[in-house]
């Protein structure tokens, strides 16, 4: 009886905070939004938020992946590059694994001289990336998966909305087919010398780019921040060294729980 009063408590304790409880991100507005989106509950249709800050709303669907996303990019900033490297004023940003465009779109607040070449293999989030960073010049957005060659890949489309996996590539009639390009033709196709930061999460796909043969493009590379989506048995050293054998400082982040931080030596 005492347990589901104090629970009862406490669910209207959680509905009041959204009104009272000033949030340095979030106006009344869009936390009266947010609270109405719960884990395990996806309803259709779309949420309009206006972030402080921000200038222009973002769009995101009404489940709780977006909603955690949201967090993901502007609270917790897990897709920056490292403190270590100082970025010039306009760098050039390869944003691969691009979900719905939220860390493009905090990426240009950080560097608003920014050219940022963004890539998202699903097509919902690649249109939501597309609405998301509309306010933004110098931007290229891509519908394209990342991968060791120019090919069609498939996903399977039962996963998370923000965890589509080509190591789920059935070849059955479920699976979704879409074009992958690799890193060195994004190079030649905007002519790039330098790459000033690259932030890579692309669930999965990262280990097998890492251990090809040809990873010439490296080279022009400065900074990496590469989430990594391994076994929990499985270690990031053999990734650490492949990175410090083409000329770089790496390590594993301090403050994101599978992501390692690389800087050009």
């Amino acid at each position: 009886m005492l347990k589901k009063l104090y629970n009862s408590i406490k669910k209207k304790y959680r509905k009041i905070r959204v009104y009272t409880q000033p949030h340095p991100l979030y106006s009344t507005l869009d936390r009266v939004k947010l609270s109405k989106i719960e884990r395990g509950n996806p309803k259709k249709g779309f949420v309009k938020l206006n972030l402080n800050g921000l200038g222009h709303d973002i769009k995101i669907r009404k489940n709780f992946i977006d909603k955690e996303v949201v967090g993901y990019v502007f609270a917790d900033q897990y897709h920056l590059p490292p403190k270590e490297v100082s970025l010039p004023e306009n760098p050039v940003i390869l944003d691969l694994g691009s979900n719905i465009g939220l860390t493009i779109v905090h990426l240009k607040q950080v560097y608003p001289r920014a050219t940022i070449y963004a890539y998202e293999m699903n097509t919902d989030n690649y249109w939501l990336a597309k609405y998301n960073t509309k306010s933004y010049n110098d931007v290229h957005v891509h519908n394209q998966a990342i991968w060791i060659e120019n090919t069609t890949v498939g996903y399977n489309p039962s996963s998370d909305f923000d965890a589509y996996s080509l190591k789920e590539k059935a070849d059955g009639d479920n699976s979704i087919k879409i074009k992958s390009t690799t890193i060195s033709t994004i190079i030649e196709t905007y002519n790039l010398t330098k790459i000033d930061f690259i932030k890579m999460d692309i669930e999965g796909a990262e280990e097998d780019i890492l251990k090809t043969e040809d990873l010439s493009w490296l080279k022009i590379v400065n900074a990496l921040n590469i989430e990594m989506h391994l076994d929990e048995n499985e270690s990031v050293e053999p990734y650490l060294k492949i990175l410090e054998k083409h000329g770089f400082k790496a390590w594993k982040d301090t403050k994101h729980w599978s992501s390692i931080m690389a800087v050009r030596n």
